[in-house]
């Protein structure tokens, strides 16, 4: 007998952005599991394809897409022609793809400000305005993975800290927008603390004197299936209940 979660899930048309890796994959994975048929999105073409091998080897139903979501364009083709591959329409849209970088804001490059500013957060409004003109006329749901960074400032991240308390208000601000239009699409967050990821990795080692991940954090920490699980918990949610923001930690993370 299937889960409710898997009937609640099942039929439904996912579009996961940063699906190559980590939360993003992780995500995609356990839709397919819970009866979601979904699109993975990511710039790496390889590690896109093994993910569709992944799902469709446990007998899950996935397409790959390849996209740069830092332009504009490629992000409208690609949500297009994700929709398209699903029949013409999209239920999900789980924003994944980020960035972090420790660019600080006394002495951080602009390069690493305009890359975060560019995925983190107009990628994410972008691929928003693009998955709702393909949701059903009685709304869908957009996840957007944003951080315990987007809560409190963390030292020496504070440009990436900007990019994640942007997430959380433009979550918000599309919430409120979407209801007075009278659109019942629901928009929610999930704020983890350190996940093992490649994100976490790139994020300590662009720091200017930087210390391994392993180094930084004696202990352990939260894996991106950890995520995932929310995440499918946050999407079967009675249609009544909007689940606003989860903010998950490590239990030994003091801060």
């Amino acid at each position: 007998m299937a889960s409710s979660s898997t009937s609640k899930l099942s039929g439904k048309r996912a579009f996961v952005t940063g699906a190559s890796s980590g939360i993003g994959r992780a995500i995609a994975v356990a839709l397919a599991e819970h009866g979601a048929d979904v699109v993975v999105c990511a710039r790496r073409q390889r590690r896109l394809a093994e993910v569709v091998s992944e799902i469709e080897s446990a007998g899950g139903s996935a397409c790959g897409i390849v996209a740069d979501f830092t332009d504009e364009a490629k992000i409208i083709d690609a949500i297009s022609a994700g929709a398209e591959a699903e029949g013409g329409g999209l239920d999900i849209l789980v924003n994944s793809a980020g960035l972090a970088r420790q660019a600080s804001l006394v002495d951080g490059e602009y390069s690493d400000w305009a890359d975060m500013m560019n995925l983190n957060v107009l990628g994410l409004a972008t691929a928003c305005r693009e998955a709702l003109k393909f949701f059903p006329d009685t709304g869908g749901q957009i996840l957007n993975l944003c951080s315990m960074s987007g809560h409190r400032v963390p030292g020496r991240g504070g440009f990436y800290s900007a990019t994640k308390f942007a997430v959380r208000a433009m979550t918000e601000g599309l919430r409120q927008e979407l209801r007075l239009a009278g659109n019942h699409t629901r928009v929610s967050c999930i704020s983890p603390g350190f996940v093992d990821t490649e994100l976490l990795d790139e994020y300590f080692a662009s720091a200017s004197s930087p210390l391994s991940r392993d180094e930084a954090i004696k202990f352990p920490i939260l894996k991106a299936e950890d995520i995932a699980a929310l995440a499918i918990h946050q999407l079967t949610a009675p249609e009544h209940v909007d689940i606003t923001d989860v903010l998950l930690r490590p239990t030994h993370q003091a801060v």
